[in-house]
C-alpha cells in the first residue's frame, strides 16, 4: 500500500508538472544608448520562434540558453517572432505569447529590437478578433514596449509598421559610429500585384535613403556603416546562387518566380541552404537601394527555417538565420550572434550556435513535415505525457481504493 502511496504522489506531481503555464516575469531596467564597450558590440539574432502562449519547452530552452551563453550587447527579433495563429487566439493570448519571447530578454537587462514577420500579426486578424493589419502591429508592439528595454518603435508613416534605424555610439559615447536598420518585409503581396510573398515598398526605400544620407552628412559627409535586418530576403539571393540542373547534388527548385529553376549554394562562406529561399516575386529596388547608397555591410533575414548560409553579392553579405521554432516545420534549429569590432567597422563577425550546442542535447522536431496552422499541434508532447500521467494517476487510485476495500472486507470477516 505504500508503494501505491508514493507511485501515486509521484505521478500528481508529473501531472502538476505538465499543466503549468510558461510564465515570465518582467522587472524594471534602464534603457541606455547603444554603445561600444571596449571597442565591441555583439548582436544576438533569434529568427522565427513563432511559438504560442504556452510554448514548446525546447522554444524556451533554445531562447534562454543563447541569452545566457552570449552575453549580448542587443538583441533582435528577427520576424515571425509569435505564432500568429492558434487555436483559441485572441488579444490576451497573444499578449502572453509576446510575454513569453519578451520577458527573458527583460529580465536580464538586455536591450532588444524587433522586426514583423509574415505570422505575427495573423491571428489578431482573424475574423474572431477582426483587427486590420496595422491594427494588429500597433497591439503587438504596444506588448513588447511594455517591457523597458524594448527599443523598437514604431516608426514614420508609410507601408509597413516599425521601419526605425538605431545609431550605436563608440566606446566613449560620444558619436554615431554605426547603425542597424530594421524593416518591415510585409506579409504578402497583393493579387494586384501577382501575389507572393511581402516586399519592402518604395517609400520605405525612400525613407531608408533620407535617413541614410542624414546621418552621412551629419558624419561629415562620410557613410555611417549599417548592418540591416528584416524577415522575408530580398528576391537578389537567387542571383547569389548558382543556376544549376534538377538532380544536381544540394540542388534546390526555386521558389515563386524562381521555381521553373534549380539551384546550388556553392559560393556562400558559411551554413547551407537547406531550402529554397522565399523572397518576394516584386521586386521594387530595395537591394539596388542598398548598393547606391554603399552604407549597408551585411543583411539579415529569417523566414526560411532551415536555411543558415551566408554569402555576398554585389560586395553585400546576404545572411540567413535558421529558425527557433518547435511549432512550425524544420529540424534544424540555431541562433546567430554578430560581433562588431570598433577598430574595422567595415566588416563584422558573425556565429551560428545550433540547439545541440546551446542546450546541450539532440532534439527531434515532431513537426517537421507539418505545414499550415490546421496541422500544427502545441505542446503536443507535454499534453500527452499529461494526460497519460493523468490516466496512470486514476489507475492507481482506483487500484488503491480497490486494495483499501478488499483489506476492509477482509477486516470484516
Amino acid at each position: 500500500m505504500k508503494t501505491i502511496h508514493k507511485l501515486l504522489a509521484i505521478f500528481l506531481c508529473l501531472g502538476l508538472i505538465c499543466s503549468l503555464p510558461f510564465a515570465a516575469y518582467a522587472q524594471d531596467t534602464e534603457g541606455n544608448p547603444l554603445q561600444f564597450h571596449d571597442g565591441k558590440f555583439k548582436i544576438l539574432v533569434l529568427a522565427d520562434l513563432q511559438d504560442t502562449d504556452t510554448p514548446q519547452k525546447e522554444t524556451t530552452a533554445i531562447m534562454t540558453a543563447a541569452l545566457d551563453q552570449t552575453d549580448p550587447d542587443l538583441v533582435v527579433l528577427l520576424g515571425d517572432n509569435i505564432a500568429g495563429y492558434w487555436k483559441g487566439v485572441n488579444k490576451e493570448a497573444t499578449e502572453r505569447a509576446v510575454d513569453a519571447v519578451a520577458a527573458p530578454i527583460n529580465e536580464r537587462g538586455i536591450p532588444f529590437a524587433l522586426v514583423f514577420g509574415n505570422h505575427d500579426h495573423e491571428g489578431l486578424c482573424s475574423d474572431e478578433v477582426g483587427m486590420t493589419e496595422e491594427e494588429a502591429k500597433e497591439f503587438l508592439l504596444t506588448c513588447f514596449q511594455k517591457y523597458p528595454t524594448c527599443l523598437a518603435v514604431a516608426g514614420e508613416e508609410m507601408t509597413g509598421y516599425c521601419n526605425y534605424n538605431l545609431p550605436i555610439l563608440d566606446s566613449n559615447g560620444e558619436k554615431t559610429v554605426f547603425n542597424l536598420w530594421f524593416m518591415d518585409s510585409n506579409p504578402y503581396a497583393t493579387d494586384e500585384e501577382g501575389g507572393g510573398y511581402g516586399y519592402v515598398h518604395a517609400d520605405q526605400t525612400a525613407w531608408y535613403q533620407r535617413t541614410s544620407d542624414a546621418l552621412k552628412a551629419a558624419n561629415g559627409g562620410e557613410i555611417v556603416p549599417s548592418l540591416l535586418f528584416q524577415h522575408i530576403i530580398v528576391p537578389e539571393v537567387y542571383d547569389m546562387l548558382t543556376e544549376t540542373s534538377r538532380g544536381t547534388k544540394g540542388a534546390k527548385r526555386g521558389h515563386g518566380s524562381f521555381s521553373e529553376h534549380y539551384y546550388v549554394a556553392d559560393n556562400v562562406y558559411q551554413g547551407a541552404m537547406r531550402e529554397a529561399p522565399c523572397p518576394p516575386d516584386v521586386n521594387a529596388g530595395q537591394f539596388q537601394s542598398w548598393v547606391q547608397q554603399g552604407d549597408i555591410i551585411g543583411a539579415f533575414f529569417g523566414h526560411d527555417h532551415v536555411n543558415d548560409f551566408a554569402g555576398v553579392y554585389e560586395g553585400i553579405p546576404l545572411v540567413a538565420t535558421p529558425a527557433c521554432t518547435f511549432y512550425s516545420y524544420g529540424n534544424h534549429r540555431g541562433v546567430r550572434t554578430i560581433t562588431l569590432d570598433e577598430s574595422d567597422l567595415t566588416t563584422f563577425q558573425s556565429d551560428l550556435l545550433l540547439y545541440d550546442d546551446l542546450v546541450g542535447e539532440r532534439v527531434w522536431n515532431l513537426y517537421k513535415d507539418q505545414h499550415g496552422y490546421a496541422e500544427y499541434r502545441s505542446n503536443f508532447l507535454p499534453a500527452f505525457f499529461g494526460a497519460l500521467g493523468g490516466l496512470v494517476v486514476l489507475g492507481c487510485a482506483a487500484a488503491a481504493i480497490v486494495h483499501t476495500v478488499k483489506k476492509r472486507k477482509g477486516k470484516a470477516k
